[in-house]
Parts: structure tokens; C-alpha cells; sequence
């Protein structure tokens, strides 16, 4: 794949993952009725402080995304930092699945496009970058 195929291909994904970390996980969990998040499956702890806090923090790597989005060149160190954004959530919620279980499936749905997004921004760095990270 052509650097400029990959890099087009790239802003594609930067663009899907902004929109679905702000308006899937950040958004919802930073602002949306706790109702909401219960008919999703989202275990809601008592207080739901940290719920919220996570919303902050997945809106604010929404904003990460759209910069990232916009000069993918210029920002690949929000891809790369991407990377382990994508990876944990991955492997949290891998690990919970094949230890105990996994009620509901909103969770198991982020975990595997967590996933998805953790291999696309793997194989769409540019290929300098991706030889720096050797």
C-alpha cells in the first residue's frame, strides 16, 4: 500500500474513531441519564463519579482524534499514543471475558472495536513511524 492510500485510509479511521469516542463512550457516560447507560448494559457503580470522569476523558481523546484526523503527518504521536488507547481497553476487557464474564453487550462490542481500531492504527502508521517504533 502506496503511503498516500495509507494515509487517506488512516484519516478514515481517525475520523470513525473520533466520532465513535465522543459520541458512543464519551458523551453518554460524561453527560447521559444514568438510565441510558443502564438499558445499554453499562454497569453503574454507586457513585458514578469515575463513570463520569471517563466520559471527560474519552471526549477529550475524541479532540485528540479530531486533530489527529485532520494532519495525521503532523499528529502521528496521538496515533501512536492511540495505540495503547485502543490496546488496554482491549485486553481489560479480553481479560474479564475470559476470566469471569461479560454481561453486557455494549462492553464486549467496545472491546472488539477497541480492538479493530488497535490493528488499524498498527498497519496505517506511516511507515516511517512505524519503523521508529522498532
Amino acid at each position: 500500500m502506496t503511503t498516500d492510500t495509507r494515509l487517506i485510509w488512516l484519516r478514515r479511521v481517525l475520523l470513525v474513531k473520533t466520532i465513535v469516542t465522543v459520541f458512543i463512550w464519551g458523551l453518554p457516560a460524561l453527560l447521559g441519564p444514568l438510565s441510558l447507560l443502564a438499558i445499554l448494559g453499562v454497569p453503574i457503580p454507586e457513585d458514578p463519579i469515575y463513570l463520569r470522569l471517563f466520559g471527560g476523558a474519552a471526549t477529550a481523546w475524541g479532540v485528540a482524534y479530531w486533530f489527529a484526523y485532520k494532519d495525521p503527518l503532523r499528529n502521528t504521536a496521538i496515533v501512536k499514543a492511540g495505540l495503547v488507547d485502543n490496546a488496554l481497553p482491549t485486553l481489560v476487557i479480553a481479560y474479564f471475558v475470559f476470566t469471569t464474564s461479560v454481561s453486557s453487550l455494549f462492553i464486549g462490542a467496545s472491546g472488539i472495536l477497541t480492538g479493530v481500531f488497535f490493528l488499524l492504527f498498527l498497519l496505517l502508521l506511516p511507515r516511517g513511524e512505524r519503523e521508529l517504533m522498532a
